[in-house]
């Protein structure tokens, strides 16, 4: 049944990858990729190379994403989630894997947005009724039967039996209304036609291809109907919740338990008049476990997932409306000064005297009072924007320094508050290089490969920025610590998180000393490394010095022997006789017996080589144990 889960290849488009990853970047950064032409091709399994080229065309603008297999990672994070067809505005075949989601008792559900796209693949899957220039129209199709419905939160049984009964039936349905092959191949032949009659001819086939997958899926959802369309108030089918997860919280939108208790018939007055159509407030699960009567109800596990640079948007419940969403104020706050930090470069364009001018406009948003968690709605630009809009066209068309590349080497503390000035940074805040070690440590902690690079000076930067702007706005700091979101801002230091927890200071504070000692255990363990391989290299030096001076030793002794040869047998090599001068008293020794010849002595053999003599007789019996002359080595002649 997974196979039915995933998007076939051959539908994923680039123009959905294009716009998934709008959605994701900052939109100061749009223009770099929305002036790409919408590529209309499917591709299989070459997004890398798409998102590459994103980056490559980008001027260096994108480098604060990381690699192209990072951005993309994220990307595919970001974009999971029920309805995102509709958020993203794709009028294409859906290009989300359905998420599977479980109950309290571990039972498989998904939604019911999400039925819709299993009914895709498994009619896609039968490409010979479904040629490629069908599925825009088939997509037109289940969006049409999804939008009857509205924004329905509402989940489903995962039953992959029930599923397989439904492709069978498609596979029944197909067959007995299916097209002969000549017809199909009269379609594909005049669907790109330019003539008129031609054009006739394909607009019919193209109607007579299309009408097939559409009416079978149109038997399928009227089948089930209960799987494609909200509860109805007698339905004999539990009342699905929502419970959202965040860390160790766990809570509920109160419109949707409005609606599910009135359902219910157990609650009279809505629990949402706080709500407005920006606001949308939560209520615990503990409180309505206490307070309300669920038998009828099966809560469903909703893990917040988030992207690491944005949350993934959530499908609000709106009679009459399919396509709103939200996401926590949490982590709009964060989404938004990221914008304003690193997008609008607000505080390296700003100057001093309008450092918190932007702050009114924030409180409307970020209220410091609640300690629940609500959800913001977000539309074109979302709710944040809306309210300081002035604020991003004032600082828009204003000059600001671009971070610097940092080298395959990486950086370090003094490089991090090097930039910060570079920056013009300090100026603004004053302070803050006194944040840059912490938040240092704590990029170094998250880092996604061996060295720091060029995205994670981007963090460290932002994270400094934000320290300061939390400690000069303590309504925003208490907004944060509220939202149970300190945690998320590196280096930050809460006096009422740690006075909630005195071990967090005490933790962050070991972190940073571990973290100051794994330092010095690699620099002591490279220069450890660099001395072992200098004391290598000088044994090796040793030894080699000692085999020369052996060697010289060796030579030494041989040039010896030589010179005390030459010393005491000086040889005239004018007719074959020894010349002695007249000065000398010298005789003429056989090298053999080691014996003076006598001068005019005639019983002696001279060697044709080195002309030297020897006594005959040691001559001959020299040679019957040796060939070679005992000076010269030469060949001595035979007796």
């Amino acid at each position: 049944m997974s196979k039915f889960l995933e998007i076939p290849g051959f539908v994923r488009s680039r123009m959905c990858l294009r716009e998934e990853t709008l959605h994701y970047i900052l939109e100061e950064f749009y223009s770099y990729v929305d002036s790409f032409v919408n590529p209309q091709d499917a591709f299989e399994g070459n997004e890398k190379d798409l998102i590459q080229l994103f980056i490559d065309k980008s001027h260096g603008i994108l480098r604060m994403y990381g690699s192209a297999e990072e951005l993309l990672e994220n990307v595919n994070i970001y974009k999971d989630f029920p309805g995102n067809h509709k958020f993203f505005e794709i009028n294409r075949p859906y290009q989300m894997r359905p998420r599977i989601f479980t109950n309290f008792k571990n039972e498989k559900y998904i939604a019911k947005s999400d039925v819709f796209v299993i009914l895709q693949n498994m009619m896609l899957n039968f490409r010979e009724v479904c040629p490629k220039q069908t599925h825009t129209m088939i997509a037109l199709y289940l969006e049409m039967r999804q939008d009857n419905i509205g924004m329905c939160t509402e989940f489903v049984k995962f039953d992959e039996k029930r599923f397989e009964e439904m492709q069978k039936k498609m596979k029944e349905e197909i067959k007995k209304r299916q097209l002969s092959k000549i017809f199909i191949e009269v379609f594909g032949e005049n669907i790109h036609s330019s003539q008129s009659r031609a054009k006739t001819e394909g607009v019919a086939s193209f109607y007579l291809a299309c009408s097939l997958p559409v009416k079978v899926l149109g038997t399928i959802i009227d089948e089930n109907l209960e799987m494609f369309s909200p509860r109805h108030k007698n339905s004999n089918e539990p009342i699905t919740l929502r419970v959202f997860e965040d860390g160790d919280q766990q809570f509920l939108m109160r419109s949707e338990v409005s609606n599910a208790l009135i359902a219910s018939s157990t609650l009279n007055k809505r629990l949402d008049s706080e709500d407005d159509k920006y606001e949308f407030h939560t209520i615990s699960l503990e409180e309505i476990q206490k307070n309300f009567d669920t038998k009828n109800i099966e809560f469903i596990h909703y893990p917040i997932l988030r992207a690491k640079h944005r949350a993934n948007p959530i499908s609000i419940p709106i009679p009459g409306k399919s396509d709103e969403f939200c996401i926590l104020a949490i982590d709009t706050f964060f989404q938004y000064f990221k914008e304003l930090i690193l997008g609008v470069q607000y505080y390296q364009k700003v100057d001093g005297d309008n450092i918190n001018a932007i702050f009114p406009a924030l409180k409307t948003i970020f209220k410091s009072d609640c300690t629940t968690p609500y959800f913001l709605f977000i539309g074109d630009r979302g709710a944040v924007r809306r309210v300081v809009i002035s604020f991003f066209e004032n600082f828009g068309g204003a000059s600001a320094k671009e971070l610097r590349k940092v080298e395959t080497d990486g950086f370090t503390v003094p490089f991090l508050k090097n930039e910060l000035a570079y920056l013009g940074l300090t100026t603004t805040f004053p302070e803050i290089l006194d944040y840059a070690e912490v938040v240092y440590a704590e990029v170094d902690k998250h880092k996604k490969e061996s060295v720091l690079r060029t995205c994670d000076l981007f963090d460290a930067v932002e994270h400094c920025q934000l320290n300061c702007v939390l400690e000069r706005l303590p309504e925003l700091k208490k907004f944060v610590h509220s939202q149970k979101g300190c945690h998320r801002v590196y280096g930050f230091k809460c006096e009422d998180c740690n006075s909630e927890n005195p071990e967090n200071q005490e933790d962050q504070k070991l972190s940073i000393l571990e973290k100051e000692i794994a330092d010095l255990k690699m620099s002591y363990q490279k220069v450890l490394e660099e001395n072992q391989q200098k004391t290598l290299e000088n044994q090796e030096l040793q030894q080699k010095n000692l085999r020369l001076s052996v060697k010289n030793e060796s030579n030494e002794v041989q040039i010896k022997q030589l010179t005390e040869k030459l010393t005491h047998s000086k040889l005239a090599i004018d007719d074959g006789n020894y010349s002695i001068p007249c000065t000398s008293q010298l005789k003429i020794q056989c090298l053999i017996c080691e014996k003076p010849i006598p001068p005019g002595h005639d019983q002696i053999i001279k060697c044709p080589m080195c002309k030297r003599r020897f006594h005959s007789k040691c001559a001959i019996n020299w040679l019957k144990e040796h060939q070679q002359c005992p000076a010269c080595n030469g060949e001595l002649p035979k007796f």
